[in-house]
């Protein structure tokens, strides 16, 4: 299991895509920093909440999940290579669990430390705003991470079709109405966020433990059903 997540590590682990994730966290900061210097205390911290859903647990957190989950044995399919680890005498959940877990490894730091300081930033240092990011951002990448995981191994091109999910349902469907909603990822890390802060997000109106409990089983089931697929694939 430790040979394994130290390979998948160490394929994630890319100049371009810690550019393009310290880029995103700069960009974070900044307009944290900026929400802090236009708004009153009262309105910084709405108007951090806001960021933080709006461009955090909606764009950068499943961007970049998808960028490294997507990949982790994505990639591998695409240049032939998953076959040297499916041989190996390993069970396929722990192959599964392995690409999971080395892709959080990167998510998370990359995603919820930013956010949660340009959420302090916007804020003003409002504990209650810092908790719930921190939780709220952790949530979704756990979720995402794990859903796209599947998504690398189940088709091709699988970062075109993360983002075209992206795009038209989480962005554009799920925002519909209640019932689309409660099967997108982004309304329950969104209801955390929501229910400890107090102001109103759309959508945001799960209960608090399907908002912790919904990303974990997510990620869960998605290793889950990658490890059956992985008993069953043909990777000769």
């Amino acid at each position: 299991m430790l040979a394994l997540y130290r390979l998948f590590l160490r394929r994630q682990v890319t100049t371009g895509r810690l550019l393009l994730f310290g880029g995103f966290g700069l960009l974070g900061l900044a307009v944290g920093l900026a929400i802090n210097r236009s708004a009153n205390a009262g309105d910084a911290s709405e108007a951090g909440v806001g960021f933080v859903y709006g461009f955090g647990i909606s764009l950068m957190v499943p961007v970049i999940a998808l960028v490294l989950s997507s990949s982790s044995l994505g990639e591998l399919i695409e240049d032939e290579t998953l076959v040297y680890l499916w041989h190996r005498p390993a069970p396929r959940w722990m192959l599964a669990s392995a690409a999971w877990m080395a892709s959080a490894t990167i998510a998370l730091p990359f995603t919820v430390l930013p956010l949660t300081a340009s959420a302090a930033l916007a804020s003003g240092g409002d504990q209650e705003v810092i908790w719930a990011s921190l939780a709220a951002t952790t949530l979704a990448g756990i979720g995402y991470s794990g859903l796209f995981v599947l998504l690398g191994l189940l088709f091709r091109k699988s970062l075109i079709w993360g983002l075209i999910y992206l795009v038209v349902w989480e962005l554009f469907v799920s925002k519909a109405g209640d019932g689309a909603a409660r099967l997108s990822i982004n309304t329950y890390p969104s209801s955390v966020l929501s229910r400890l802060t107090g102001f109103e997000l759309p959508l945001a109106d799960r209960a608090m433990a399907a908002g912790v409990i919904v990303p974990v089983v997510v990620a869960i089931a998605a290793v889950v059903v990658a490890s059956w697929r992985l008993d069953r694939i043909d990777v000769a």
